[in-house]
């Protein structure tokens, strides 16, 4: 379901219906009700999280099944994923509350607590994982919280892996071979200052939560006045290193298939 559609009133399956009566996230929620293993097969549902998936539901053709795939697909590709099929990746919608309102008892806001755990998780994750579709104009690299999560994970050394749709794999596969410097443009040309974020407004039209706000006063604390400069060199750094390990994996695919030299994208 598209990310709009997190509203019971619109969408009386979403997520945050389901949740309704916990007031706690979809995961806790299974948890809570005992839906926590396959009732065949016996495999758990939910493990310790080693794999942050940062993505956007803003786009057309994003939907929840083409995530799925596109994570699954680039966890089986990487050598250095020991057990694709044990990872557990953080989904924010799922692992977060969507609730916004303020708890009487506690005057705490579920969606918040959890959100300011963010950067525990991308401590505790082994990885992460970016979900760029459309490969001409990926959308997550549009969005604040995404750039974020990608300057919290290259900091601290943790590996970045995209992942795409089948279509975006097969453009990847042309623009490497034909249009090398496009590609490197549209991924190294950040402009983080630009990037969009949601705000929450309550019936009466007042914000009571802005992400970007938010999210650039997190910039300049870690990276100082010149943060959003630095965060645009870092992303771009990150997305660099992902370009060259992917050119240098077609030309040996492309070796190996010919049996001989493949032509070489100049990284």
């Amino acid at each position: 379901t598209d990310w709009q559609e997190f509203d019971r009133a619109r969408d009386g399956y979403s997520g945050k219906a389901c949740t309704l009566h916990t007031g706690t996230s979809f995961v806790e929620a299974c948890m809570a009700a005992g839906l926590t293993h396959d009732p065949d097969t016996g495999e758990p549902y939910f493990g310790r999280m080693d794999t942050f998936v940062s993505y956007t539901w803003r786009g057309e053709g994003i939907t929840l099944a083409n995530l799925v795939a596109a994570v699954e697909a680039v966890l089986v590709a990487d050598p250095n994923v020991p057990d694709p099929a044990a990872a557990a990746c953080f989904v924010d919608v799922f692992v977060c509350a969507q609730h916004r309102g303020v708890r009487p008892g506690s005057g705490t806001c579920p969606n918040a607590t959890d959100v300011d755990k963010f950067e525990e998780v991308i401590d505790a994750c082994a990885r992460l994982v970016l979900y760029a579709t459309p490969l001409t104009q990926p959308k997550a690299l549009s969005r604040v919280w995404c750039l974020f999560e990608l300057m919290s994970a290259v900091k601290r050394g943790r590996p970045v892996l995209i992942a795409l749709s089948a279509e975006d794999r097969a453009e990847l596969r042309r623009l490497l071979l034909e249009d090398f410097d496009r590609l490197v443009a549209m991924f190294t040309t950040i402009k983080s200052e630009n990037a969009e974020a949601t705000v929450f407004k309550d019936d009466q039209g007042n914000v009571v939560k802005d992400d970007k706000a938010m999210i650039f006063g997190w910039i300049e604390r870690d990276l100082g006045a010149a943060g959003f400069r630095e965060l645009d060199q870092m992303v771009a750094g990150g997305m660099r290193g992902w370009l060259a390990a992917t050119a240098k994996a077609l030309v040996e695919a492309e070796e190996e298939a010919g049996g001989g030299a493949a032509s070489s994208p100049h990284v």
